[in-house]
């Protein structure tokens, strides 16, 4: 068994298909389907059922895909221990996030980095979306984590090879069980938050008789909404627990818009073990944590 092999089966069993996995890994599909083929033999078992649309993975395969990212994580951790024992210094990694996802999703991110690369050296800065796309681009940033209305951030994606989605968002407009039912007060964030957007976009002209209070932050919305100043616009995972115990509700107005955030890294500066790992992450459902 080779380890490229595996990787290959990894990449085709995450893409979904032989020529996905080709365009990612920069293989030709023939290329491909030789590294299956050879991981087949060595394990005297089909991996792909070729038998069905889309070549599911079979039973042998589903059990292989959850070892081989295990061995691929150690292997890519290994690479970077040598790597920096080489340079005889440890790794390090300027990382930019939004406001927002500092909150509520950085550490999982963070948790995720030491998890793999225990070595890392990772500084963090917030900065506004526009800001961190074009630190990353100019290298100042290694690695930017970046939010916002799923549709805008989708149509505004760059090179695939340069970027990955983490989550999927779901979020609910709340206030106090007081607050919700007599909405006079709408709570904004800064200009230029997806939040924000939303709410212009989706609930300003549905409560025509509200004031707006601009407080800043996502963090400033939660606490401001938790101490009766109005209503506004919190992502589930902030709200699930206020929501829970009862401090917060779920106003009617729904929305069909969702915040994703993406991971967006510069592939001439970003450490090549750090961009081999977010190659392979997958992304979570609205709500989940990795």
């Amino acid at each position: 068994m080779e380890f490229r092999w595996l990787e290959t089966f990894a990449v085709a069993a995450r893409e979904g298909s032989m020529s996905a996995a080709a365009t990612r890994l920069g293989y030709a599909r023939s290329t491909v389907t030789g590294h299956v083929q050879g991981l087949e033999r060595s394990l005297g078992a089909k991996l792909f059922d070729r038998s069905k649309p889309g070549h599911p993975l079979t039973m042998s395969g589903a059990a292989l895909l959850k070892h081989a990212e295990t061995v691929l994580e150690e292997l890519s951790r290994a690479r970077a221990a040598v790597a920096a024992s080489e340079d005889g210094r440890v790794q390090s990694l300027r990382l930019g996030a939004t406001e927002s996802v500092c909150a509520y999703r950085l550490p999982v991110f963070l948790r995720m980095l030491n998890r793999l690369m225990p070595e890392l050296k990772v500084e963090v800065e917030a900065a506004p979306v526009g800001a961190l796309r074009e630190q990353v681009a100019a290298g100042r940033h290694e690695v930017v984590l970046i939010n916002g209305v799923r549709e805008q951030v989708t149509s505004e994606r760059r090179d695939e090879g340069t970027q990955r989605r983490l989550w999927e968002e779901k979020v609910v407009l709340i206030g106090t069980p007081e607050a919700a039912r007599r909405p006079r007060r709408v709570l904004l964030t800064a200009p230029g938050c997806a939040y924000r957007e939303i709410v212009e976009r989706e609930f300003l002209g549905r409560l025509p008789k509200v004031d707006v209070l601009q407080v800043g932050s996502v963090e400033g919305v939660k606490s401001s909404a938790l101490s009766n100043l109005g209503v506004g616009l919190l992502p589930m995972v902030a709200a699930k627990p206020f929501l829970a115990g009862g401090q917060l509700v779920e106003l009617p107005l729904r929305t069909s818009h969702t915040v994703v955030t993406d991971a967006v890294w510069n592939p001439d500066a970003c450490p090549p073990a750090v961009v081999g790992h977010l190659q392979r992450l997958q992304s979570a459902s609205a709500g989940e944590d990795r």
